[in-house]
C-alpha cells in the first residue's frame, strides 16, 4: 500500500532550499486565511463572534487517513477549536453546490434540465480536476436530496501541474536543464507570470484551428539564461535540435507552438484520465450513470472537456459556470448542512492486529504462542472490523466490541490499526496491509487486575474515522482517537 507515509516530521523544501515541518507550513496558510476573513467581517461592522464560526477545510477524497489527520491538526494549530471544524471532501461539496444551482448556472453539451440528472434514484459522476489531484466519485441520489456514494472515491495526481510539467520538460529540450532551474530559482515572480499566462491558454486552447500557433509570454531572463548557460549558440539551433523549427519558434519574449506541439503537453495528463474513467464506467454498479459533472479549474479546460466526452458517450457532461470555485462555494453549503452525504463505500478493510485462538490447519505455524493463561494463540492476526467496498451508513457504528487489558500490571490498553486493500486479510503482515495508527486507552488503576477493558466503538463513513470508547466499570468515555501520523 502506498500514501501512509505522512508524519507530523514531514519537511517542505522552498525553491532556495529553505525546509520547514509540513504542518507548520499548513498551519500558518490557514491562520492567514482565517484571520483574513474576521478582519473583513470587522470592517463591515458586523459582529460575530469566532465561537459561532463553522470553519470547513476541504480535502480530496483520494487522500489518506493520515493526510487528513494532518490537515485537521493543522487547522487546530491555527487556532480552529475542533469541535468547529468539518473536514469535507472536495467531490461531495462540489456536488451539493450543483444541487442547489439554477439551471442556467449548468452548461451541457445538450441541454440545461437539471431536473432529471438530481432526482431521486438518479447516479451522476463527479469529476474533479485540480492543478494537482483528479478526484473521480460516483453518487446516488436518495430520497430527500441525500447522496449515496456508489463507488469510493479514486484518482491520481494527473491534475493541470502535469501540463505545466510538460511544458517546463519542452523548455529544458530547448535551452537546458540548468539554464531552466538557474531561471526557476533566481526568477520566481517571472516563473508565476510565465504559469498564469499559460493556465489562461490551457483554459481556451481548442485545437480546432488547424495552423493555427499558441503564443506564449516568456521572460527575456529565460533567454538570458539560456544564454549565460550556452555562450555562442542560437535558440534557433537549440530548437533545431529537438524540435522542428515549424513546431516550435522563439523570439524575444515570445514562445510560438503548433497546434501538434500544444497537444502534445496534454498527452500524458489525458491519457491517465481517461484510460481510469474508461475503467470506471465499466464497473457494473456505474452502469447507470447519467451525467459526468465536472468541477476544479482543471474541468474548464475546452480540450479536457473534449477528452472527456470521448469516453463518455452518450452520458451527459456538465460544467457549472465558474467550475473552479464549485469546491469553495459548496464547501460553505456543507457547512449549514453537514449530513447531506449519507452513504460512503470504504475504500480499504480496516482492522486490528491481535492474538487469535490458534486453529490447526489454518493458521501459521511460526505464529504460534501461548498467553499467560496457557491457550494457545495465533499472533499477527488481522481481526476486520469492516471491509472493503461495504456501504457504509454516516453516522452509524460499523464496529463494537469489548477489549480488555492482556496482564494484571497493564496500564494501558493499546489497540493497533490497520488498513489493507484486501477484502479478507489474514494476518498483519501481509503485503496488502499497511499499520495506520494505533489507539491507546490509559488505565493505570491495576486493582482489578485482568478485569479491566473498555466497549471500543467505531464509526466510518465521514471523511474521518472517529473513535468512542467507554470504560467497562465506571461508564465513563475515554477519549481516544486515532493517531495516524505516529
Amino acid at each position: 500500500m502506498k500514501g501512509y507515509q505522512i508524519n507530523r516530521a514531514q519537511m517542505l523544501k522552498t525553491s532556495d532550499g529553505k525546509v520547514m515541518l509540513a504542518i507548520t507550513v499548513i498551519s500558518a496558510v490557514i491562520a492567514y486565511l482565517k484571520g483574513h476573513l474576521m478582519q473583513k467581517i470587522k470592517d463591515r461592522g458586523a459582529d460575530v463572534p469566532e465561537s459561532e464560526i463553522r470553519w470547513v477545510v476541504t480535502v480530496p477524497a483520494i487522500w489518506t487517513d493520515p493526510a487528513k489527520q494532518m490537515m485537521r491538526e493543522a487547522a487546530e494549530k491555527a487556532g480552529i477549536a475542533k469541535n468547529q471544524l468539518i473536514l469535507a471532501l472536495e467531490p461531495e461539496t462540489a456536488s451539493m453546490l450543483c444541487k442547489h444551482l439554477p439551471a442556467v448556472h449548468l452548461l451541457s453539451g445538450d441541454r440545461t434540465d437539471k431536473i432529471e440528472t438530481f432526482r431521486s434514484g438518479s447516479k451522476y459522476m463527479v469529476f474533479d480536476a485540480g492543478g494537482g489531484t483528479i478526484d473521480i466519485t460516483v453518487h446516488e441520489v436518495l430520497k430527500g436530496g441525500f447522496l449515496k456514494e456508489i463507488h469510493a472515491a479514486n484518482g491520481g495526481d494527473w491534475g493541470g501541474k502535469k501540463v505545466d510539467e510538460a511544458l517546463e520538460e519542452l523548455l529544458e529540450s530547448i535551452i537546458g536543464k540548468a539554464a531552466v532551474e538557474h531561471f526557476r530559482a533566481n526568477e520566481i515572480p517571472s516563473v508565476i507570470d510565465l504559469h498564469r499566462n499559460f493556465e489562461v491558454k490551457k483554459k481556451t486552447f481548442t485545437g480546432d484551428d488547424i495552423g493555427t500557433k499558441t503564443s506564449l509570454t516568456v521572460s527575456c531572463s529565460l533567454l538570458e539564461s539560456f544564454k549565460e548557460y550556452n555562450p555562442g549558440k542560437s535558440i534557433t539551433d537549440a530548437i533545431e535540435e529537438n524540435h522542428c523549427s515549424t513546431d516550435v519558434e522563439w523570439k524575444r519574449d515570445k514562445l510560438r507552438l503548433s497546434q501538434k506541439k500544444t497537444l502534445s503537453l496534454f498527452e500524458q495528463s489525458f491519457k491517465h484520465i481517461t484510460d481510469h474513467m474508461s475503467d470506471i464506467l465499466s464497473k457494473p454498479e456505474v452502469k447507470d450513470c447519467e451525467a459526468i459533472l465536472m468541477v476544479g479549474g482543471y474541468s474548464e479546460c475546452l480540450l479536457l472537456q473534449d477528452a472527456i466526452r470521448t469516453v463518455a458517450g452518450d452520458i451527459r457532461l456538465i460544467v457549472p459556470s465558474d467550475a473552479s470555485l464549485a469546491v469553495m462555494k459548496g464547501a460553505v453549503i456543507n457547512g449549514h448542512c453537514p449530513d447531506t452525504v449519507s452513504e460512503r463505500v470504504c475504500k480499504y478493510t480496516y482492522g486490528i492486529g491481535c492474538r487469535m485462538v490458534f486453529k490447526e490447519g489454518v493458521h501459521r505455524e511460526d505464529y504460534r504462542v501461548i498467553n499467560e493463561r496457557g491457550v494457545v494463540r495465533c499472533e499477527n492476526c488481522f481481526s476486520s472490523f469492516v471491509e472493503k467496498g461495504t456501504h457504509i451508513k454516516i453516522g452509524t457504528s460499523s464496529f463494537s466490541d469489548m477489549f480488555t487489558v492482556g496482564t494484571s500490571g497493564q496500564t494501558g490498553l493499546c489497540l493497533e490499526l490497520y488498513a489493507s486493500t484486501s477484502v479478507n486479510p489474514l494476518y498483519i503482515t501481509e503485503a496488502s496491509c499497511q499499520k495506520i495508527g494505533a489507539i491507546t486507552m490509559d488505565m493505570p488503576d491495576t486493582s482489578l487486575g485482568l478485569d479491566r477493558g473498555a466497549c471500543v466503538t467505531v464509526y466510518f463513513g465521514g471523511s474521518e474515522v472517529e473513535l468512542k470508547a467507554v470504560d467497562k466499570h465506571t461508564g465513563n468515555e475515554i477519549r481516544a482517537c486515532f493517531d495516524f501520523l505516529g
